[in-house]
């Protein structure tokens, strides 16, 4: 079989074809980063918006919606 004759192309291969073709995660990242930074707060710094975003994209999936669109709101 090919997969015995070229084991490390077989693996690189099964890697390559598992790996993501969307781009949904990145885009849904930069709504949320769009979301949290508005013209009123064009001001924070680097740190607090990596900190709200963090919170908002990975925090827990029970988080109250009251408590998300704070973050937002903040």
């Amino acid at each position: 079989m090919i997969r015995d004759m070229y084991p490390q192309l077989s693996l690189a291969t099964e890697i390559f074809l598992c790996a993501p073709i969307s781009t949904a995660t990145v885009e849904r990242d930069f709504s949320t980063m769009n979301r949290i930074l508005t013209d009123l707060r064009y001001r924070l710094t680097t740190e607090h918006l990596e900190q709200l975003m963090r919170i908002s994209i990975e925090g827990p999936s029970d988080l109250n919606n009251d408590l998300k669109d704070l973050i937002i709101d903040c």
